[in-house]
Protein backbone atom coordinates (compact mmCIF):
# COMPACT_ATOMS: atom_id res chain seq x y z
CA UNK A 1 0.00 0.00 0.00
CA UNK A 2 1.11 3.71 -0.63
CA UNK A 3 1.15 4.30 3.34
CA UNK A 4 4.27 2.14 3.06
CA UNK A 5 6.15 5.68 2.45
CA UNK A 6 4.80 7.25 5.60
CA UNK A 7 5.66 4.17 7.86
CA UNK A 8 9.02 4.84 9.22
CA UNK A 9 9.25 3.45 12.71
CA UNK A 10 11.91 6.11 14.40
CA UNK A 11 10.64 4.96 18.10
CA UNK A 12 10.93 1.14 19.12
CA UNK A 13 8.02 0.08 21.29
CA UNK A 14 10.36 -0.18 24.25
CA UNK A 15 12.72 2.07 23.76
CA UNK A 16 14.11 4.76 21.39
CA UNK A 17 17.39 3.12 21.22
CA UNK A 18 16.18 0.78 18.42
CA UNK A 19 15.30 4.30 16.74
CA UNK A 20 18.84 4.99 16.82
CA UNK A 21 20.32 1.86 16.49
CA UNK A 22 18.74 1.05 13.30
CA UNK A 23 17.50 3.87 11.33
CA UNK A 24 20.41 3.38 9.10
CA UNK A 25 19.28 -0.01 8.23
CA UNK A 26 15.73 0.72 8.17
CA UNK A 27 16.40 3.77 5.97
CA UNK A 28 17.30 1.81 2.84
CA UNK A 29 13.74 -0.24 2.40
CA UNK A 30 11.18 0.68 0.46
CA UNK A 31 8.90 1.90 3.05
CA UNK A 32 11.27 5.29 3.74
CA UNK A 33 9.63 8.59 4.01
CA UNK A 34 9.60 11.30 1.86
CA UNK A 35 13.23 12.93 1.43
CA UNK A 36 13.99 10.54 4.69
CA UNK A 37 18.23 10.15 2.97
CA UNK A 38 19.02 13.51 3.15
CA UNK A 39 17.44 14.30 7.07
CA UNK A 40 17.53 10.90 8.75
CA UNK A 41 20.77 10.53 11.22
CA UNK A 42 21.53 6.88 9.57
CA UNK A 43 25.02 6.23 8.49
CA UNK A 44 25.15 3.54 5.62
CA UNK A 45 22.82 0.81 4.58
CA UNK A 46 23.59 -2.54 5.87
CA UNK A 47 21.99 -3.88 2.98
CA UNK A 48 23.50 -4.44 -0.82
CA UNK A 49 21.03 -3.22 -3.32
CA UNK A 50 19.93 -5.56 -5.78
CA UNK A 51 19.47 -4.20 -9.10
CA UNK A 52 16.37 -6.89 -10.05
CA UNK A 53 15.12 -6.62 -6.75
CA UNK A 54 14.07 -9.78 -6.44
CA UNK A 55 13.32 -11.02 -3.21
CA UNK A 56 14.64 -14.68 -4.32
CA UNK A 57 17.86 -13.21 -5.63
CA UNK A 58 19.49 -12.36 -2.66
CA UNK A 59 17.91 -15.36 -0.75
CA UNK A 60 16.65 -18.09 -2.99
CA UNK A 61 15.69 -20.72 -0.16
CA UNK A 62 13.59 -17.67 1.21
CA UNK A 63 14.53 -18.12 4.43
CA UNK A 64 15.55 -15.32 6.54
CA UNK A 65 18.98 -15.24 7.93
CA UNK A 66 19.80 -15.86 11.83
CA UNK A 67 21.27 -13.33 13.92
CA UNK A 68 25.21 -13.79 14.25
CA UNK A 69 26.96 -12.79 17.26
CA UNK A 70 29.57 -14.91 17.52
CA UNK A 71 32.33 -11.85 17.33
CA UNK A 72 30.52 -9.69 19.50
CA UNK A 73 32.87 -8.94 22.90
CA UNK A 74 31.76 -9.45 26.84
CA UNK A 75 32.00 -5.39 26.86
CA UNK A 76 30.97 -4.05 23.57
CA UNK A 77 31.75 -0.17 24.36
CA UNK A 78 32.52 1.81 27.86
CA UNK A 79 30.99 5.81 27.20
CA UNK A 80 32.56 8.23 29.86
CA UNK A 81 33.11 5.09 32.36
CA UNK A 82 29.49 3.47 31.78
CA UNK A 83 29.73 -0.41 29.96
CA UNK A 84 27.50 -1.39 27.31
CA UNK A 85 27.56 -5.02 27.46
CA UNK A 86 27.07 -8.05 25.28
CA UNK A 87 23.65 -8.92 26.67
CA UNK A 88 22.79 -5.18 25.64
CA UNK A 89 24.13 -5.71 22.53
CA UNK A 90 22.18 -8.48 21.99
CA UNK A 91 18.60 -7.48 23.04
CA UNK A 92 18.51 -4.29 20.87
CA UNK A 93 20.08 -6.76 17.67
CA UNK A 94 18.02 -9.76 18.23
CA UNK A 95 14.96 -7.16 18.96
CA UNK A 96 14.79 -5.75 15.71
CA UNK A 97 16.91 -8.23 13.48
CA UNK A 98 14.05 -10.14 11.91
CA UNK A 99 12.32 -7.24 10.52
CA UNK A 100 15.63 -5.89 9.12
CA UNK A 101 15.85 -9.11 7.48
CA UNK A 102 12.81 -9.43 5.95
CA UNK A 103 12.76 -6.12 4.69
CA UNK A 104 15.98 -6.73 3.27
CA UNK A 105 14.53 -9.56 1.57
CA UNK A 106 11.44 -8.11 0.07
CA UNK A 107 13.69 -5.55 -1.20
CA UNK A 108 15.86 -8.36 -2.88
CA UNK A 109 18.81 -6.55 -0.65
CA UNK A 110 21.51 -9.10 0.93
CA UNK A 111 22.03 -7.88 4.87
CA UNK A 112 25.58 -7.36 5.81
CA UNK A 113 25.48 -8.47 9.38
CA UNK A 114 28.96 -7.28 10.34
CA UNK A 115 27.99 -4.03 9.49
CA UNK A 116 24.68 -4.24 10.92
CA UNK A 117 26.73 -4.97 14.00
CA UNK A 118 28.42 -1.97 14.11
CA UNK A 119 26.04 -0.21 13.44
CA UNK A 120 24.16 -1.63 16.42
CA UNK A 121 27.30 -1.00 18.71
CA UNK A 122 26.87 3.15 17.68
CA UNK A 123 23.18 3.58 17.95
CA UNK A 124 23.59 2.15 21.87
CA UNK A 125 26.78 4.57 22.39
CA UNK A 126 24.42 7.14 21.25
CA UNK A 127 21.87 6.21 23.53
CA UNK A 128 23.79 6.11 25.87
CA UNK A 129 25.36 9.12 25.63
CA UNK A 130 21.70 10.93 25.62
CA UNK A 131 20.90 8.93 28.62
CA UNK A 132 23.55 10.53 30.87
CA UNK A 133 22.63 13.87 29.47
CA UNK A 134 19.37 13.54 30.10
CA UNK A 135 20.05 12.48 33.99
CA UNK A 136 23.29 15.64 33.79
CA UNK A 137 19.93 18.13 33.07
CA UNK A 138 17.86 16.50 35.67
CA UNK A 139 14.91 15.39 33.31
CA UNK A 140 12.96 12.41 35.05
CA UNK A 141 10.16 10.85 34.43
CA UNK A 142 7.89 10.21 37.62
CA UNK A 143 6.07 7.07 38.14
CA UNK A 144 2.43 8.36 36.72
CA UNK A 145 4.26 8.92 33.30
CA UNK A 146 5.99 5.22 33.49
CA UNK A 147 2.24 4.00 34.75
CA UNK A 148 1.13 5.86 31.79
CA UNK A 149 3.60 4.72 29.18
CA UNK A 150 3.56 1.30 30.53
CA UNK A 151 -0.60 0.88 29.43
CA UNK A 152 0.13 3.52 25.92
CA UNK A 153 2.64 0.67 24.61
CA UNK A 154 0.19 -2.20 26.12
CA UNK A 155 -2.48 -1.07 24.77
CA UNK A 156 -0.71 -0.37 21.06
CA UNK A 157 0.30 -4.34 21.46
CA UNK A 158 -3.57 -5.05 21.80
CA UNK A 159 -2.89 -6.11 25.53
CA UNK A 160 -3.63 -5.49 29.11
CA UNK A 161 -0.29 -4.07 31.62
CA UNK A 162 -0.27 -7.66 32.69
CA UNK A 163 -0.63 -9.30 29.37
CA UNK A 164 1.92 -7.24 28.00
CA UNK A 165 4.46 -7.05 30.85
CA UNK A 166 3.93 -11.43 30.61
CA UNK A 167 4.90 -11.12 27.11
CA UNK A 168 7.69 -9.38 27.68
CA UNK A 169 8.69 -11.76 30.38
CA UNK A 170 8.73 -14.90 27.72
CA UNK A 171 11.03 -12.91 26.08
CA UNK A 172 13.55 -12.06 28.72
CA UNK A 173 12.45 -8.58 29.69
CA UNK A 174 11.52 -9.41 33.62
CA UNK A 175 9.19 -6.24 34.39
CA UNK A 176 11.98 -4.35 36.28
CA UNK A 177 13.71 -4.70 33.06
CA UNK A 178 10.33 -3.34 30.98
CA UNK A 179 10.04 -0.56 33.77
CA UNK A 180 13.57 0.46 32.94
CA UNK A 181 13.40 1.24 29.59
CA UNK A 182 10.07 2.70 29.63
CA UNK A 183 11.76 5.47 31.81
CA UNK A 184 14.93 5.51 30.02
CA UNK A 185 12.74 5.91 26.94
CA UNK A 186 10.47 8.83 28.37
CA UNK A 187 13.53 10.97 29.48
CA UNK A 188 15.47 10.87 26.73
CA UNK A 189 12.36 11.18 24.59
CA UNK A 190 12.39 14.37 26.86
CA UNK A 191 15.48 15.67 26.41
CA UNK A 192 15.39 15.39 22.56
CA UNK A 193 11.49 17.34 22.74
CA UNK A 194 13.91 20.32 24.91
CA UNK A 195 16.77 20.23 21.34
CA UNK A 196 13.92 20.32 18.98
CA UNK A 197 11.80 23.06 20.30
CA UNK A 198 8.45 23.91 18.25
CA UNK A 199 8.70 22.86 15.08
CA UNK A 200 5.51 23.12 12.78
CA UNK A 201 5.94 21.83 9.45
CA UNK A 202 4.67 24.96 6.67
CA UNK A 203 1.87 24.87 3.92
CA UNK A 204 4.75 24.83 1.86
CA UNK A 205 7.03 21.86 3.21
CA UNK A 206 3.48 19.89 3.38
CA UNK A 207 2.86 20.27 0.04
CA UNK A 208 6.21 19.18 -1.03
CA UNK A 209 6.15 16.34 0.62
CA UNK A 210 3.19 15.35 -0.56
CA UNK A 211 4.18 15.20 -4.25
CA UNK A 212 7.43 13.50 -3.05
CA UNK A 213 4.64 10.44 -1.68
CA UNK A 214 2.52 11.25 -5.08
CA UNK A 215 5.75 10.52 -7.20
CA UNK A 216 6.40 7.45 -5.72
CA UNK A 217 3.02 5.93 -5.33
CA UNK A 218 2.41 6.77 -9.00
CA UNK A 219 5.55 4.52 -9.96
CA UNK A 220 3.51 1.70 -8.53
CA UNK A 221 0.68 0.62 -10.70
CA UNK A 222 -0.87 -1.14 -8.19
CA UNK A 223 -0.92 2.04 -5.73
CA UNK A 224 -1.30 4.69 -9.04
CA UNK A 225 -4.88 4.29 -8.70
CA UNK A 226 -5.73 5.35 -5.38
CA UNK A 227 -3.49 8.06 -4.59
CA UNK A 228 -5.08 9.83 -1.79
CA UNK A 229 -5.83 13.54 -1.53
CA UNK A 230 -3.36 16.08 0.16
CA UNK A 231 -6.41 17.00 3.13
CA UNK A 232 -6.13 13.50 3.37
CA UNK A 233 -2.49 12.93 4.68
CA UNK A 234 -1.77 16.10 5.78
CA UNK A 235 -1.82 15.46 9.08
CA UNK A 236 -0.17 12.17 8.67
CA UNK A 237 2.42 14.22 6.49
CA UNK A 238 3.27 16.92 9.31
CA UNK A 239 3.77 14.20 11.51
CA UNK A 240 6.37 12.63 9.52
CA UNK A 241 8.11 15.94 8.78
CA UNK A 242 8.25 16.20 12.80
CA UNK A 243 9.72 13.35 13.34
CA UNK A 244 12.37 14.04 10.32
CA UNK A 245 12.98 17.13 12.17
CA UNK A 246 14.08 15.50 15.17
CA UNK A 247 15.90 13.05 13.36
CA UNK A 248 18.13 15.17 12.14
CA UNK A 249 18.47 17.44 15.33
CA UNK A 250 19.06 14.60 17.20
CA UNK A 251 22.26 13.37 15.01
CA UNK A 252 23.75 17.03 15.03
CA UNK A 253 23.40 16.39 19.13
CA UNK A 254 24.64 13.56 18.97
CA UNK A 255 27.25 14.30 17.21
CA UNK A 256 28.22 17.09 19.55
CA UNK A 257 27.83 14.91 22.69
CA UNK A 258 30.87 12.62 20.92
CA UNK A 259 33.30 15.57 20.44
CA UNK A 260 33.03 15.27 24.33
CA UNK A 261 32.89 12.11 25.61
CA UNK A 262 35.16 9.79 26.50
CA UNK A 263 34.61 6.24 23.88
CA UNK A 264 36.01 3.49 23.93
CA UNK A 265 34.91 1.18 21.34
CA UNK A 266 35.66 -2.58 21.42
CA UNK A 267 33.76 -3.86 18.16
Amino acid sequence: MWRKVLNKKWIASLAIVAALTLTSACSAQNDKAPDAASSSSAGPSATTSDPSADPSAANPSGQLPKPDLGDVPDIVAIVNGEKITKADFTRIYEGQFQQIALQAQMAGQTLDQAQLRQQTAEGLVNTELLIQQAAKKKIFATAKDQEKALADVAKSNKLDTKGFLEAMAKQGLDETAVRAQLRTQLEVERLIATEVGDFTPDEKDLKAAYDTVKKQAEKDPATAKNIPGFDEIKAELSQQLKLQKEASVVKSYVEKLRKDAKIEMNM
